[in-house]
Parts: C-alpha cells; sequence; structure tokens
C-alpha cells in the first residue's frame, strides 16, 4: 500500500516496479498487441508519465475523460469506500489491514458482475456520443 501523495514520478516508480512482473505473468512475451490502460488522473497525464511510457515503448490506451462508469475498479474503490464507511478505525495501520481485509473480500462472482456489465455500459457510452448516461 502507497503512503503518501502521487505524482507523475511517484506513479511511475509504482509502475516500474509492478508492471514488469504482470506483464511476464500475463501475456505471452511475443505478443505485443496490449495496451496499458489507466485513467486521466494528473499522475497517469503528466509530462513525466508521459515520456516515461513512450520512451518505453508501452502503448497506452486512450480513454475518455471522466469516465468512470466504463472504468470497472471505480465500482471496486466504490464498494471499499462503502463498507469503510460502516467501520470504525484508530490509526493508519488498522485502516490499511480494514482496506486490504475488504479488498481480499471481493469475490471473482462479483468481478465477473462487473465484466458482464460492460458491454451495456459500452452501449450506453455510444448511444451518448460520449455523454453521460444511467448505468443501469
Amino acid at each position: 500500500m502507497y503512503l503518501g501523495n502521487v505524482n507523475g514520478p511517484a506513479y511511475i516508480k509504482i509502475i516500474e516496479e509492478t508492471l514488469p512482473m504482470f506483464i511476464e505473468n500475463t501475456f505471452d512475451p511475443k505478443n505485443k498487441e496490449w495496451a496499458f490502460m489507466q485513467d486521466n488522473a494528473p499522475p497517469h497525464t503528466s509530462t513525466y508519465s508521459i515520456k516515461w511510457f513512450k520512451d518505453n515503448n508501452i502503448n497506452v490506451f486512450k480513454w475518455p475523460a471522466t469516465s468512470p462508469d466504463l472504468n470497472l475498479i471505480e465500482n471496486i474503490w466504490d464498494h471499499i469506500d462503502k463498507k469503510l464507511r460502516k467501520m470504525k478505525h484508530t490509526n493508519v495501520n488498522q485502516l490499511q489491514e480494514m482496506i486490504q481485509d475488504i479488498w481480499l473480500g471481493v469475490t471473482p462472482m462479483y468481478c465477473q458482475k462487473l465484466v458482464n456489465s460492460m458491454q451495456n455500459c459500452i452501449k450506453q457510452c455510444i448511444k451518448s456520443r460520449g455523454g453521460t448516461f444511467n448505468k443501469y
């Protein structure tokens, strides 16, 4: 768990520490047909980050601004936030443990439900020409 403010260099440090192993464990080494997905948070779109991805020949998926309905992880963050609001913590370590426990409790069935909802979300997004839409 990262503590502190995240700017472009801090974000890239996290990427450098985690992305190579993820790529190695996920993709066939011959497969170059993948793109990195991130939202438009300031650390992701900083000059520093953009340059790093370009220098490392990593294709970054172009993502519409303010589009949480198209980003499944946003649903999980919301799920974690709602559960946390029902809990009490007295220090940062306790908060970290709570977040980790909730994260580990996210089931494959819940994730599959989110994945299954994407087709409808994409249709709604296209129908609204990229504007806001009701997710359900």
